[in-house]
C-alpha cells in the first residue's frame, strides 16, 4: 500500500473503532470525498466552484438523509476537506476574466487516481461498502461514480481472495492491523480473523455446512468481550463481513474467504495454561464478497433466523465442573449422583430447547454439544460401559484420570436425536466401534436406545 492510500484511509477514518457505525460527520466527509472523485473522473481537469460544490453536496446530503440541514452541513464538510488537505482551493479567472473560488482534490490525491488506479479504486470501494453498504445506483449517480464503480465495486478491493503472504508482518505492512492478535482491523476498516494450524486455537469447519467455528481472542483465562472479540461482536450486529485468513506453517497466510458472523457463542474450553476457561466461538459463514446480494440464501436465512444473537453454554456448568470426571467423583453416594444427574439433565434440557428454537441453524446447533449432558451420562455410568452386551471393560483409567469411555448418541442428531442424557450412552471403545461399524450394529443400536432410556428413568425416579 502506498503512503498516499494509507494517508487517505486515515483521513477518512475508515479504521476508527466504532460501537454504532460511522458518525454523521464521517459520513458527510466521505460524501464530499466521493463527490470530488466523481468530479475528477467525470470532468477531468475542470474544477467546480465552491458554490457549485456546496449546492451539489447539500442536495445529496438532504436527498439521502445524511443531514437534516444540507446547506450548513455541506459548507462545514467543504471546510473540513480543505483543512484536512484532501481538497485544495484556488481562485483562477474564468472565461470572462472574473475570479472564481474553485475546489477539487489536492494534487497528491488527484495524482493518486492517475498513477495508482488499483489502489485508488480499492479506497473508493472501501468507503462505499463500509459507510454506505448496499448503495443504490441513484446514490452513486449523484456522486458521478456510477460508471466508475460499475462491475468492480467489490472486485477492486484489496487484498483479493486467494492472496498469500509468507509472514504476518507482510500483511500488516501492506494493509495495516496488528501482527500479534488473531482478530485485527485493516486500514480499510474491515476486520480480519486469522486462523493458524499451529496456533492453540481449535478453529474447525462445521461439517455439512462448510461454516467455520472460530475461537475468539485471548490465550489465558476467561475471554472478555473486548479488543478483537468486541470488533467481531460489532461486525455481527451490523452484519459487516470479515476477511477470514488461514495460516499454514510452511506456506504462510492465505486470504481464504469473506465471511459473515451468523452466531456468537460462549463455551468452556482449555486455555494455553491448560486450565478451563470461558471462550467465545464465532460461527463464520463464507460469502463471495461484501455484497449482500451475493450471499447464499442459507446464510441470509441464518442471519434473519438467529434471534437469540448470543448462546452462552457456560451457564450449563461452573468452572470446577468442567474438570475431567475422575474416579473420586464416581465413588460418591447414589443419592448425590442422582441429585447431580437430575440437575445436569435439566441444564441439558434447557440448552436443547435453545438449540432447537431455530430450524435454519439446526446444523450449527448440532455441532455444539452440551457439556452438562455428557457429564450426566458419565456420572450415570459409574465409570463402566453401559452396553448390556459388553464382554468386558477394563477398570484402568486414562492418563487424565478419567474412565476410558466414549459418550455417544444412540439416535444420531442428524436423524432427529436430541442432545440429552436419555438419548446418550457411555461405551467402551470396543462397544462404540461395534455400534458404529459392527455387522450387527442396527440391532445393537436398538438395544442401546432401550438401555439408555431405562438407565435414565432409573436415575430420575430414584
Amino acid at each position: 500500500m502506498s503512503n498516499t492510500a494509507r494517508a487517505l484511509m486515515k483521513q477518512l477514518n475508515l479504521a476508527k473503532e466504532r460501537k454504532s457505525g460511522p458518525s454523521k460527520r464521517d459520513l458527510q466527509f466521505s460524501v464530499g470525498f466521493l463527490w470530488s472523485v466523481g468530479q475528477k473522473v467525470k470532468q477531468g481537469k475542470v474544477a467546480p466552484s465552491r458554490s457549485e460544490a456546496s449546492d451539489d453536496l447539500s442536495a445529496i446530503l438532504d436527498s439521502f438523509q445524511i443531514s437534516t440541514d444540507g446547506k450548513k452541513a455541506a459548507d462545514e464538510t467543504i471546510d473540513r476537506l480543505l483543512e484536512s488537505g484532501v481538497w485544495e482551493a484556488s481562485i483562477p479567472a474564468d472565461a470572462a476574466g472574473d475570479l472564481v473560488d474553485v475546489v477539487r482534490l489536492a494534487p497528491d490525491y488527484s495524482d493518486f487516481f492517475d498513477t495508482e488506479p488499483q489502489w485508488s479504486a480499492s479506497v473508493v470501494s472501501a468507503v462505499i461498502t463500509r459507510f454506505f453498504p448496499g448503495a443504490s445506483e441513484g446514490f452513486l449517480g449523484k456522486l458521478a461514480l456510477e460508471d466508475y464503480t460499475r462491475g468492480r465495486l467489490y472486485s477492486s478491493m484489496l487484498p483479493k481472495t486467494g492472496d498469500w503472504f509468507f509472514r504476518r508482518k507482510g500483511i500488516v505492512a501492506e494493509y495495516g492491523g496488528n501482527n500479534q492478535h488473531g482478530i485485527t482491523r485493516f486500514n480499510d476498516g474491515y476486520v480480519s480473523a486469522i486462523s493458524k494450524t499451529s496456533s492453540p486455537y481449535a478453529d474447525k469447519v462445521i461439517q455439512s455446512t462448510g461454516w467455520i467455528a472460530y475461537i475468539g481472542d485471548g490465550l489465558y483465562g476467561d475471554q472478555k468481550l473486548v479488543a478483537g472479540n468486541r470488533k467481531m461482536a460489532e461486525c455481527q450486529e451490523q452484519r459487516t463481513p470479515v476477511r477470514f485468513w488461514r495460516g499454514d506453517q510452511n506456506r504462510g497466510y492465505r486470504f481464504e474467504t469473506w465471511a459473515v458472523i451468523v452466531q456468537r457463542r460462549r463455551q468452556w474450553g482449555i486455555g494455553d495454561d491448560d486450565k478451563p476457561r470461558k471462550e467465545y466461538v464465532w460461527v463464520l459463514a463464507p460469502v463471495p464478497s461484501p455484497d449482500v446480494e451475493s450471499w447464499p440464501s442459507p446464510v441470509r436465512d441464518a442471519l434473519d433466523d438467529d434471534l437469540a444473537k448470543f448462546y452462552d453454554e457456560t451457564r450449563e456448568l461452573e468452572g470446577e465442573d468442567v474438570e475431567s470426571l475422575g474416579q473420586g467423583e464416581l465413588e460418591v453416594g447414589l443419592e448425590e449422583v442422582t441429585k447431580s444427574y437430575a440437575f445436569l439433565s435439566s441444564r441439558a434440557a434447557e440448552a436443547e430447547r435453545v438449540r432447537r428454537a431455530s430450524s435454519t441453524t439446526r446444523k450449527i446447533q448440532d455441532y455444539f454439544r452440551s457439556p452438562s449432558a455428557r457429564k450426566a451420562v458419565m456420572q450415570r455410568s459409574g465409570g463402566r460401559c453401559e452396553s448390556p452386551n459388553c464382554i468386558g471393560h477394563s477398570d484402568e483409567l486414562a492418563v487424565n484420570g478419567e474412565p476410558v469411555l466414549e459418550v455417544d448418541h444412540v439416535r444420531e442428531l442428524a436423524q432427529g436425536g436430541k442432545d440429552l442424557p436419555v438419548n446418550m450412552i457411555a461405551l467402551c471403545p470396543n462397544c462404540h466401534a461395534l455400534k458404529t461399524r459392527g455387522e450387527n450394529r442396527d440391532d445393537l443400536r436398538q438395544e442401546l436406545i432401550c438401555e439408555a432410556w431405562k438407565k435414565h428413568q432409573e436415575m430420575i425416579s430414584w
